[in-house]
């Protein structure tokens, strides 16, 4: 398995921003119908999208392109000169900001990095281009984001858009942690909707087909998380409704602001005024830094490393450092080059400071692999650590 096949099977939630731009091409967004024919779409996208009923497909289509305009106007009325899409996925975004002046910069995971930089290299046009930039990233990590801005001047508008619900709490806590330290050094805000990320397309169904919006957005939650392979919408954003985000974020030295996504949202065809109602139950969140890093640096984490033998038939693995979108790959080629000759796995992983969802996925396909639960064990763990891998179901294999 290439490096390219590793990232997808540690990363499938890319598969949810390609159905994000096939959706944009049906709502003919013309630079969507530019970068569709050089991205692709997996076959078993195209044959999910062949099942969906056309009244149900035209609300898809209307609630997506509602929540891309509306963190489209977020972005061009910022007084931000640099824009942070995070992630950017095959969105056309950098087209709009660019054209409007604006520096872009996209941040995603390097399996849509990979696809995603030359296919705009060759739609966009040359002043376009000279405003844009992709960079594979791990938006859990600072110095990932830092470098990838370079030497840049001026303030950031940082917009994460449908990010927030896959991510665990060690992830969430990092991001923060990541985007105030940005902030702090760059100024500027931090822009989601993603509490609403869902109730967009529920909202949209309901109101239009006059169905049942708590079963429509539990539809979403579902199909949205099995083909990204997650839980969706198990932080501390999104499990004590909108006042419990608040708090947490403001715990996080932010202050927030709330608007309604209606005033984000421009005339679009399909949206009457009834939908446009309804869609003032959402709102758009906006964070400044509370207080500035006080300049404190914090310790140097230790690089990855996974060091690996096989004994007896017994794999043990000594793994330190972030277990993160980029290094989860390593963590799973080694284990599969091992898997032929090995019956069962010990993990030390004493200086494993963080696990990511990706990390989590690549102990999902060691544990299928030995069945027998006796079979594989983790021991050393750090408590944070330790908090992600049972909230993951993951007690018993804990020493």
């Amino acid at each position: 398995m290439d490096n390219k096949e590793l990232q997808k099977t540690v990363n499938p939630v890319y598969l949810t921003a390609k159905g994000t731009l096939s959706v944009l091409c049906q709502a003919k967004d013309p630079d969507a119908e530019a970068l569709m024919p050089l991205i692709g779409l997996e076959t078993n996208l195209q044959e999910r999208a062949k099942t969906i009923p056309a009244s149900i497909s035209n609300c898809y289509k209307i609630a997506q392109t509602a929540r891309y305009e509306i963190n489209n106007t977020a972005a061009l009325r910022s007084n931000a000169s640099n824009i942070v899409d995070l992630p950017s996925g095959y969105s056309p975004r950098g087209f709009r900001v660019s054209s409007a002046g604006k520096r872009y910069f996209g941040f995603d995971l390097p399996v849509v990095i990979d696809d995603m930089a030359p296919a705009a290299q060759k739609v966009m046009t040359p002043e376009q281009r000279s405003l844009s930039s992709y960079h594979a990233v791990d938006a859990t990590n600072y110095q990932s984001m830092k470098e990838a801005l370079g030497s840049i001047k001026g303030e950031l508008c940082i917009v994460t858009e449908g990010l927030l619900g896959y991510f665990n709490e060690l992830e969430l806590l990092s991001l923060c942690e990541a985007i105030h330290r940005l902030l702090s050094e760059f100024g500027g805000t931090w822009m989601t909707a993603d509490l609403s990320i869902l109730r967009i397309y529920a909202l949209t169904l309901g109101t239009l087909l006059k169905g049942d919006e708590l079963a429509f957005m539990n539809s979403f939650k579902e199909k949205g998380g099995g083909l990204a392979d997650v839980k969706m919408n198990q932080n501390s954003l999104f499990l004590n409704g909108e006042e419990g985000a608040i708090r947490f974020l403001k715990n996080q030295g932010f202050t927030v602001d709330t608007e309604p996504v209606t005033l984000y949202l421009p005339d679009i065809p399909g949206i009457n005024d009834e939908l446009r109602n309804v869609y003032r139950q959402m709102n758009m969140l906006t964070m400044r830094v509370a207080s500035p890093n006080t300049g404190e640096k914090t310790a140097p984490e230790l690089p990855f490393a996974v060091d690996s033998s096989v004994r007896e038939r017994k794999l043990v693995m000594k793994v330190q450092g972030r277990v993160d979108t980029f290094t989860a790959t390593e963590l799973l080629k080694a284990f599969q080059d091992a898997s032929p000759h090995i019956d069962s796995i010990e993990l030390d992983v004493e200086k494993v400071s963080f696990i990511s969802s990706a990390g989590i996925r690549v102990l999902q396909m060691m544990r299928t692999f030995v069945k027998d639960l006796n079979c594989i064990k983790v021991f050393h763990i750090q408590s944070e650590v330790e908090k992600i891998l049972k909230m993951n179901g993951f007690d018993q294999l804990l020493l």
